[in-house]
């Protein structure tokens, strides 16, 4: 069985802050030991946005094999815990520059529009708007109701293009999390 490999990359928002974090893809999603993530005050421009999501879709990795076949084990837990390491670094950046009192309260209430790229078979992102419920976790809407909340724009569009596109998604974004709106419409 053939699996269709992806890159990914999640970008928050809130009303102080935006950050874009490249991940790994291991049959599972997790922060990337080695790509590109970044992080700004929420007032960036839509070039600034699209700059960094294609350096974090490029700069992510895909582990699946091919074939569907498994992991290495010890190798996916190494990762693992060099993952949860940088991510942790991550965010105690953020709760510092954005003067949080903990990690705990950085983690809370922020806008989450998941990219993926599917490099082997399309040059289209897709990115994903998604709601958040009153724990913190974000989810898709059921496939009944997620019409006008995915976005798809090509790899190779200018900056701005996929930057502005983000900017959509981010509008769709639903829930007690949910940050004020897009400050470039």
């Amino acid at each position: 069985m053939a699996v269709i490999r992806s890159k990914s990359c999640s970008i928050r928002r809130t009303d102080k802050w935006i950050s874009i974090e490249s991940e790994e893809v291991w049959y599972g999603i997790y922060f990337s030991r080695k790509g590109h993530v970044i992080h700004a005050p929420r007032d960036v421009t839509p070039e600034w946005i699209g700059l960094n999501v294609r350096l974090a879709l490029q700069t992510s990795e895909s582990f699946t094999p091919i074939d569907g076949g498994s992991l290495d084990r010890e190798a996916r837990i190494a990762m693992e815990e060099a993952s949860n390491e940088r991510r942790l670094a991550f965010w105690d950046d953020i709760t510092a520059s954005y003067g949080y009192k903990s990690r705990d309260v950085a983690w809370k209430k922020f806008d989450l529009v998941a990219a993926s790229w599917r490099f082997d078979s399309t040059n289209d992102i897709e990115l994903l708007s998604t709601k958040s419920s009153r724990g913190g976790g974000h989810s898709a809407w059921p496939r009944n109701r997620n019409e006008g909340r995915v976005f798809s724009v090509p790899i190779d569009a200018s900056d701005r293009d996929i930057g502005e596109t983000v900017l959509k998604a981010f509008a769709k974004c639903e829930g007690p999390g949910k940050s004020t709106e897009p400050l470039f419409p």
